[in-house]
């Protein structure tokens, strides 16, 4: 298996990777404070759709670029 290469955190506080078959998400305890926030506000305001984090300066230059979409469940 690969080193695993921990992200830079230096300017940014959010980083998406797939590796090994996996999406994972990286975060300082900031990053990952807004995150939820985000998420947060698109459960109170599900007419919103979506949300796309590379618009919130959060992703950090090596991250994937990524989107946060809300469904309601089909019965």
């Amino acid at each position: 298996m690969p080193k695993f290469v921990e992200p830079n955190f230096s300017r940014k506080d959010l980083e998406l990777r797939f590796e090994n078959n996996e999406i994972c998400i990286y975060g300082t305890k900031e990053g990952l404070k807004k995150i939820s926030e985000l998420i947060i506000n698109l459960i109170e305001h599900p007419k919103k759709g979506h949300i796309h984090l590379e618009d919130y300066e959060l992703l950090t230059d090596d991250s994937l670029i990524g989107a946060v979409a809300i469904f309601e469940r089909k019965k």
